[in-house]
């Protein structure tokens, strides 16, 4: 019994009767679900985008309400978040996916524990949410 080396799909197509147009249709599948997923990561972006904004809007209106009592510290800190947060989603909706790529990988680059410490918070926030959401649906 022989046994093929697996390792080169694109080998053992070539080898086959029709392994051209095989390779071809591989290919072509790769670049359709290549491009959904680019669609589908451009639409998150837009939609992080906007939730981020309307984030920014509602502490901009904690901060006014904060100022009328008399709470000027916190309504500081609360515009300062919101003016953040109204940066990185004009960011989200100027930037192509590649671009926001680019700039995180630089980021990275710069700042590795500042990131690092960012996805580790991002990931709580994230499991933190998925828990609360799915309690709320029993």
């Amino acid at each position: 019994m022989a046994v093929e080396n697996m390792s080169d799909p694109a080998q053992a197509a070539d080898r086959g009767s029709g392994g051209n147009q095989a390779q071809e249709q591989a290919q072509a599948l790769w670049q359709d679900a290549k491009q959904g997923a680019r669609s589908m990561l451009d639409e998150q972006r837009h939609t992080a985008a906007s939730g981020i904004g309307d984030l920014a809007n509602a502490l901009r209106t904690t901060a006014r309400n904060l100022d009328r009592g008399n709470q000027a510290t916190v309504a500081r800190v609360a515009r300062g978040a919101a003016d953040s947060l109204e940066q990185i989603s004009s960011a989200l909706q100027r930037r192509d996916l590649d671009g926001l790529v680019r700039e995180a990988e630089g980021y990275a680059k710069r700042h590795p524990v500042a990131f690092f410490g960012g996805a580790v918070l991002a990931g709580f926030l994230a499991v933190r949410f998925l828990k609360s959401t799915s309690q709320s649906h029993r």
